[in-house]
């Protein structure tokens, strides 16, 4: 077995060597409007005849929820699981539904009702779960009166059809897991609002009628979490009325636009390199809960989403959220994100499901008993996903051509983890001038952050604090009025290695050549035995002129006498901050916009920020390295401090699947892997089928990564 296993990796290795990259590329729907494939899916006609052959008519509930799985959540009242718990904490959230009046048309900020669209749909939710888990009317009646008092409004907004879109998923809900207690008028009402307020508003959408409209999400391409959020919460809503004599044809139209939308999303804004969402962790969040809620609809409904949400790319993304988030799950933020916000989210509970992968579950089944309530936790929580664990999965991750990176040196809290930024400049989508930030947490403390999100509605918003690359953990070259990272600029990872001495490094010479670069490349390498974080700047300008290096914390800043290191205190943990380069000195700065840029009056204030920065003037080529040490209880500075190392030096130490120290897994690694592959016992060897490991039943570059992580675990 042994023997024959070793040469059918020794093919492996060959074969991928000898094939171009292209051809394990997936479909990624450059052209949406050029793709016919769209799946199993052909119309929305189909879609409809599927749900009635599957249910029957007027079968209800048919959408996420069931009456079996209603059953099956009852069955955990007052046990020891953690459903009980979520049971319990919906029990709470219902009652407490009931003590408050029922929601009111605003529009404070004279643009969104979008605030009240959500709250109605997650009081509507949390009320018909409570009804039909614990029986008792006044749940039932409560949510009715909220239902009802929406169908008062004017509109859902549709000029803003975000709040269109949320008020539809309350709607669905509604109308689909109260059926039974509804009475015909009452059932008559709810349709012909869904029907003029939602399905005739985006129809007016898809077929691009005259309207007013702040955001043309549909004929917006390539488009952002809205394709997701608009198309997942009207395919519900079309599931939901689509067997009703006066809701079919509209219904059905509805599902032939949003299904090809979603499909044709999906492949172009997950990452099939990576998995990196480039609008940020936070928007991955509130697109991909909706993509859960459509696929998970389809399911219920249908019988199948038709091959919507299979895409290699969305399982990387679950890698991106969790190697983009620090050992505590807080998300190292980039974009229009939030500052360090917990990215344990409940729809990791519908990705394990859907991709059969438990470890993906365990993320968010961990979080459940201390976080707050979300009625998504029980559209998928199952308790035999409880168990897994990530605490064996590799500790770097990146590539070559991604848009991002990340190092551990352990998955436990007490470790130390880091990230680089890199990736594409996009304003319109979520974007910061941003590229290079890094972030860094140790023992829990997060050291250097992001600052976060500002107010859409800010006059000059593209100039402010930040968004621009001062307010980053980030370079800015020869500062003025002007952006201080290009527009557009695309800047991927150049190198990556892994192993003890794990780096990547990237080429923002893209970004900064407005500002008078020949040449700009930063690097983060991370020392695991040593606990050392390297961030490290080789910058060549045209000609002399200012350089600025920046980090934003929110902990206590005390630089040193010589200006050569400082360190930062984060509650009761330090961290050695020393510049191990030649020239340059550490000031500490406030998080505020430096004099040579533009004004930008009523920006978020930052005064909870603090940055640590290196100031060099009249400099045309440089090197700035800084080292990152923690500090252990008693030290005022490290033991040992690292050299400095050119980049094109960086190599990663020699580990399990890259024998030969050259940094890349290959042939030669092979050859010599062959004595230790033959004195591995059977017992320990997979029982891989030939030509597929990752079971996509297909050949692909992923095998070979399958094949080096079993062999370094073995």
């Amino acid at each position: 077995m042994k023997r024959k296993l070793f040469s059918f990796l020794l093919a492996l290795v060959m074969i991928i060597g000898m094939m171009p990259f292209s051809a394990f590329a997936e479909n990624t729907g450059a052209d949406s409007s050029q793709d016919e494939r769209f799946g199993s899916f052909t119309d929305g006609e189909q879609v409809i005849r599927d749900m009635i052959g599957k249910n029957g008519m007027y079968a209800h509930p048919r959408i996420i929820m069931s009456e079996e799985k209603f059953a099956n959540l009852k069955a955990h009242i007052g046990d020891d699981s953690v459903t009980a718990i979520l049971l319990e904490k919906l029990r709470g959230e219902a009652d407490r539904v009931l003590g408050r009046p029922v929601c009111e048309y605003e529009i404070p900020d004279g643009i969104r009702l979008l605030e009240t669209s959500k709250r109605i749909q997650r009081r509507v939710a949390a009320l018909a779960l409570a009804y039909n888990i614990f029986g008792d009317e006044k749940y039932a009646q409560r949510c009715w009166a909220e239902l009802e008092a929406a169908c008062s409004f004017k509109d859902w907004n549709p000029s803003h059809f975000l709040d269109t879109a949320e008020m539809s998923t309350g709607f669905a809900i509604g109308y689909d897991w109260l059926y039974h207690w509804l009475n015909d008028d009452q059932r008559a009402l709810i349709r012909q609002n869904m029907i003029e307020k939602g399905f005739k508003q985006v129809m007016e959408d898809f077929e691009d009628k005259p309207r007013t409209r702040t955001y043309k999400w549909y004929q917006d391409y390539p488009g952002d979490n809205w394709k997701l959020v608009c198309t997942g919460s009207m395919s519900m809503a079309a599931l939901a009325f689509g067997d009703e004599a006066d809701a079919e044809d509209i219904a059905s139209a509805v599902l032939g636009y949003t299904f090809k939308e979603a499909y044709s999303f999906v492949r172009r804004a997950y990452s099939a390199k990576d998995g990196t969402y480039s609008e940020g962790l936070g928007y991955w969040d509130y697109a991909t809960y909706y993509l859960g809620l459509q696929s998970s609809a389809l399911k219920s409904a249908a019988g199948t989403d038709y091959g919507l949400a299979d895409f290699d790319g969305l399982r990387k993304s679950v890698d991106f959220i969790r190697y983009m988030s620090s050992n505590t799950s807080r998300s190292f933020s980039f974009g229009d994100d939030g500052d360090s916000r917990d990215t344990g989210w409940a729809v990791l509970l519908w990705l394990g499901e859907h991709f059969q992968d438990r470890d993906i579950s365990a993320i968010r089944m961990k979080k459940i008993p201390g976080d707050s309530f979300n009625y998504l936790d029980l559209l998928w929580v199952d308790e035999d996903k409880l168990s897994g664990s990530s605490a064996d999965s590799p500790t770097d991750w990146g590539e070559v051509g991604a848009s991002n990176a990340s190092f551990r040196n352990t998955w436990e809290e007490s470790g130390i983890a880091a990230a680089l930024h890199a990736g594409t400049n996009n304003y319109k989508y979520h974007g910061h001038y941003d590229l290079g930030s890094f972030y860094l947490e140790s023992n829990g403390a997060r050291f250097f952050t992001d600052l976060g999100n500002e107010n859409y509605e800010l006059e000059n918003r593209q100039y402010a604090y930040r968004i621009r690359a001062e307010g980053h953990n980030t370079l800015v070259i020869n500062p003025s009025r002007e952006l201080d990272q290009q527009e557009g600029a695309e800047c991927l990872i150049t190198g990556f290695g892994s192993g003890n001495e794990a780096f990547a490094v990237t080429d923002l010479t893209a970004a900064y050549e407005p500002s008078g670069a020949e040449s700009v490349v930063r690097g983060l390498k991370m020392i695991k035995d040593r606990e050392c974080v390297i961030v490290q700047d080789e910058i060549s300008l045209n000609a002399p002129g200012e350089i600025y290096w920046f980090a934003h914390t929110k902990g206590q800043v005390t630089v040193a006498d010589d200006g050569r290191s400082a360190v930062v205190t984060v509650g009761s943990e330090n961290m050695w901050v020393g510049i191990i380069s030649e020239g340059g000195k550490f000031t500490a700065m406030d998080a505020e916009l430096l004099p040579t840029s533009r004004a930008v009056p009523n920006q978020t204030d930052n005064s909870e920020y603090r940055k640590l920065a290196i100031h060099l003037t009249d400099t045309k080529d440089a090197t700035i390295s800084v080292a990152c040490i923690p500090l252990k209880q008693g030290e005022t500075q490290p033991a040992w401090t690292p050299d400095v190392k050119a980049m094109s030096e960086w190599a990663p130490q020699t580990e399990m699947g890259d024998v030969n120290a050259d940094g890349v897994f290959n042939i030669a690694d092979a050859v010599l892997l062959q004595k230790w592959l033959l004195a591995v016992p059977d017992t320990v060897l997979p029982d891989w089928r030939a030509g597929d490991m990752n079971d996509d039943n297909r050949l692909g570059a992923d095998d070979l990564s399958v094949m080096k992580r079993v062999l370094m675990r073995t």
